[in-house]
């Protein structure tokens, strides 16, 4: 659990006819990471052109494709798949090219009819102002949407008419060609844009000739939509969508395949072999599955087991890079120490339930904010230690001390605590020393630095007998160093080196004091609020209500701030490399087309 754990390299055979379904199921399941071992997927450039070709055709015909599931997965290599699917599917795109351009147009002009229709039934644009609109003369008319008539000034020469259709802005332009052509240009240029002119405004009745020109064009449209039906059933459209997805997803994500005559054998990483195996006989597809030492070269993807109460706390070590294999993973202490850290600085009763209630109700949509269910059980705890209860101080006895009445002792027990942290900090280290085989280093280094300082520590506080000890400390690190370099020189920078080190270990151990410095601010914010709310009389309520969400706002940042800065600037520093790989499961196929046959 403290050490991140490698993923296991596995090898599968099996006929190229199942290979699709075979990676489909592995991807589904989340438990295989597909890797390139020096062989690239068979037809590598093959390949590529065939992704290339499925592409373009998507860019261009996805809006037009009927949406499919893919119940099925095809017989197949997953090149052959996407090649079959691609003969279908171009072949379809050459013979509908042109009915689809069609329709387009089509649908195109039945929205400018409708749009004409709906403008003439609501705005009572007249027959003169019809007839200007189609045979301009020295006047000329055009009408805009897009643009408010007090969007822009227009010259001297138009008159404007505003008119809203369906909540839209639509104006009704009247002025000389040369001066409307200009408008129009900045019109468009502001994001509006003109509605052309149709024949049918010219005739007695537009509304029944528009009428008649829409019932024309859905005519046109019924027919081409049933030619489109028949080519799309002919060439089994719904059908080649789905193989060329999945076909393309296999090339996309499956690095490396080596193949035969009829067998392939895939590679890669696995968090669960049991679970990779099982996967692998649900396929249905025969194939041998190997387990074993992956090719010199390839560094293995890590994977951290944690409990599941310590699973939200990897965040904090997930913000700095992935743990490398011989890098203790901290996510157990942090769980630990960050409800401790942001409960004493949050210390209260109340403040702390409503923390607890916003990880219940939020923790699903944001999973950080399931970190706050912690850290509000141990905002209650502490709080019951100093007796706030919603920022009131006297509702209940504190358990241990008043932070306002004892500042000293609030102050001393966060920086114990932050001692005690940094020695797991540095104990962790020397585990990681340990297994990369250079704990004789970290004792004549940080080991040094901490067992003088705890030594002086000790001669401070109980008996100056300490200071021989950091003597003795300092001297069996110079004859290490010098047993272990043979050089005069390296023991004087190893003894300054430990130095440093013990100096930089009392700083961050000081840095600590801060925790309780917040928990006497929060105090102090806490009889603030009860000063407010007492001088307040009957508005004393409101004034409590809103003193504490404010309380709880500002101290909702300033505390997670805090603590994280802690962790990450003061802990992490001492032990953590984050230069491991993240394992990464292959994501599973589409379970459905993007298109949507308009």
């Amino acid at each position: 659990m403290i050490r991140p754990t490698p993923a296991t390299w596995f090898e599968i055979v099996s006929t190229k006819e199942d290979a699709t379904r075979l990676f489909e199921g592995l991807a589904n399941a989340g438990c295989a990471e597909f890797e390139t071992a020096g062989a690239a997927m068979a037809g590598a450039a093959r390949a590529e052109a065939l992704r290339q070709r499925f592409e373009e055709l998507e860019r261009r015909y996805q809006g037009y494709w009927p949406a499919v599931d893919l119940p099925t997965v095809p017989h197949a290599f997953p090149d052959a798949v996407l090649e079959s699917a691609l003969v279908r599917l171009e072949a379809w795109s050459e013979a509908a090219e042109s009915l689809l351009q069609e329709r387009d147009e089509i649908r195109s002009e039945l929205l400018g009819l409708r749009r004409w229709q709906e403008l003439l039934a609501a705005s009572g644009i007249g027959a003169a102002e019809r007839a200007v609109l189609m045979n301009p003369g020295h006047l000329a008319a055009a009408v805009f949407c897009g643009i408010q008539a007090d969007a822009m000034a227009p010259p001297e020469a138009i008159l404007l008419r505003s008119m809203r259709l369906r909540d839209e802005p639509y104006l009704l332009a009247l002025g000389t060609p040369d001066a409307l052509a200009e408008y129009a240009e900045r019109v468009t240029a502001a994001g509006g844009h003109c509605i052309e002119a149709v024949a049918e405004l010219a005739d007695a009745d537009p509304q029944a000739s528009l009428e008649n020109h829409a019932a024309s064009c859905l005519a046109r449209q019924a027919a081409i939509d049933a030619a489109l039906a028949e080519l799309e059933a002919r060439h089994r459209v719904a059908e080649a969508v789905a193989d060329a997805r999945q076909g393309w997803w296999c090339l996309t994500n499956v690095a490396s395949v080596r193949t035969r005559q009829a067998l392939c054998t895939v590679t890669g990483w696995t968090g669960d072999a049991q679970a990779l195996a099982r996967t692998v006989d649900a396929c249905g597809a025969p194939a041998l599955v190997r387990f074993g030492a992956p090719p010199p070269g390839l560094k293995p993807p890590l994977l951290l087991r944690n409990p599941w109460w310590v699973s939200p706390f990897e965040v904090f070590s997930r913000l700095v890079g992935m743990p490398d294999r011989n890098t203790a993973d901290p996510s157990l202490v942090v769980a630990i120490a960050f409800p401790l850290l942001f409960g004493y600085m949050f210390g209260d009763v109340g403040q702390g339930f409503l923390l607890v209630c916003g990880g219940l109700i939020f923790g699903r949509r944001w999973p950080l904010a399931r970190l706050f269910i912690p850290g509000g059980i141990a905002a209650m705890a502490f709080g019951l230690l100093f007796g706030s209860v919603f920022s009131v101080h006297g509702w209940i006895a504190p358990w241990w001390v008043d932070p306002l009445h004892e500042p000293l002792r609030v102050l001393l027990v966060p920086m114990i605590g932050g001692a005690l942290l940094l020695l797991v900090g540095l104990g962790l280290a020397a585990a990681e020393a340990h297994w990369r085989g250079g704990f004789d280093e970290w004792l004549r280094g940080d080991g040094a630095a901490a067992t003088g300082l705890l030594a002086i520590a000790f001669a401070i506080g109980v008996s100056p007998i300490g200071y021989l000890v950091a003597v003795g400390i300092l001297a069996a690190a110079a004859i290490a160093e010098f047993r272990a370099t043979n050089r005069a020189g390296a023991v004087a920078a190893g003894l300054a080196g430990i130095v440093e080190k013990a100096v930089q270990l009392a700083i961050n151990t000081l840095s600590f004091v801060r925790v309780g410095a917040f928990a006497i601010a929060h105090a102090g914010l806490s009889a603030a609020l009860g000063m407010l709310a007492a001088d307040a009389g009957a508005a004393g309520l409101p004034v409590f209500v809103l003193g504490n969400v404010f309380i709880i706002a500002l101290e909702v940042l300033v505390v997670s701030i805090q603590t994280t800065r802690l962790l990450l600037f003061e802990f992490f520093i001492r032990f953590f490399s984050g230069a491991g790989r993240v394992f990464r499961p292959a994501p599973p196929p589409p379970s459905a087309s993007r298109g949507n046959s308009p």
